[in-house]
């Protein structure tokens, strides 16, 4: 609120009934590894049930809170007057984030965005300190614009190249190489400004009919106000790269930092394939990777 000091920093977590689960054991490791965390908000999409909203709300700092997808300006801009969702990539608790740059929360400080399928494993009270924008980079290597993110590039050529020249037209350039995730963000309080807020929503109306996700909109939204990527991977180290790095398939410009990142991990993201599915131990990205299947269980 306008006049009053801001409070501590706090961790965001969104999650839908599928994630939810996930969610508990990324909870467990903060709880684990960062014991002087700050508070935790999280986010409960409608479907998530009483019984997990409960067993939450007895975990200490964690304030669980449901809410009402309708009740927010970003729904209205990716439904049509059919109520049908205009963006194949839609899901609520993806496109909630968006709310994070709103004044909905401009009485903490540093607001720390998570995505429920990681495990963190280093306190990260220094790496809050700074009251900035961060983003990280997905380490991938694309040479069409980021409206690329895994999908045939060929047959998205057409649409690719009109949101390109939709982005110019708003004076947004896209790098040809460039993607990033937005499992960890981290908000600082300057970017949460009505400014702000209203240009990210405006990126979302302009973009909602494509087949985009909630990563690929942050990334314009940065692109507009010259946030840079961060390469500083050891912050959202995602799963697949212990095997990319063993059988050299991460892109070269990534390649130091990724193997850095790799003796220093603090966060680990499980993009992809889950830890808890028969399908981790045989999907290319993670193929044989028991050590981390027995690192997840470990805080479940």
């Amino acid at each position: 609120m306008l006049g009053q000091p801001l409070k501590e920093n706090a961790i965001a977590i969104v999650v839908n009934q599928d994630f939810a689960r996930y969610a508990k054991t990324l909870i467990n490791s903060i709880k684990k590894n960062w014991v002087n965390h700050p508070p935790i908000l999280l986010f409960l999409t409608p479907d998530v049930d009483r019984e997990l909203e409960n067993a939450f709300s007895l975990i200490p700092k964690v304030s669980p809170k449901r809410f009402n997808p309708q009740a927010f300006e970003y729904r209205e801009l990716l439904i049509d007057k059919n109520e049908k969702f205009e963006s194949k990539s839609f899901n609520d608790a993806g496109f909630f984030i968006v709310n994070f740059w709103s004044d909905l929360f401009s009485e903490y400080n540093n607001i720390l965005v998570l995505d429920a399928d990681m495990l963190v494993l280093k306190d990260l009270s220094a790496f809050m300190e700074e009251d900035s924008f961060l983003g990280i980079s997905a380490a991938n290597e694309r040479i069409l614009p980021v409206f690329s993110f895994n999908r045939p590039l060929l047959s998205k050529a057409l649409s690719l190249t009109n949101a390109y020249c939709k982005a110019l037209a708003m004076g947004i350039f896209l790098p040809p190489f460039a993607s990033m995730n937005s499992g960890v963000l981290r908000i600082g309080p300057q970017d949460r400004t009505p400014e702000k807020y209203r240009a990210l929503l405006k990126i979302l109306k302009e973009f909602r009919a494509s087949t985009v996700g909630d990563q690929e909109i942050i990334y314009l939204w940065m692109q507009k106000f010259n946030k840079p990527i961060s390469f500083d991977f050891r912050m959202n180290f995602q799963a697949r790269f212990f095997n990319a790095i063993e059988n050299n398939q991460i892109p070269i410009r990534f390649r130091r930092k990724v193997i850095e990142a790799s003796k220093d991990v603090h966060i680990l993201h499980f993009n992809g394939a889950k830890p808890d599915s028969p399908d981790f131990l045989h999907h290319p990205w993670t193929k044989d990777r028991h050590d981390l299947v027995a690192l997840f269980n470990s805080y479940s």
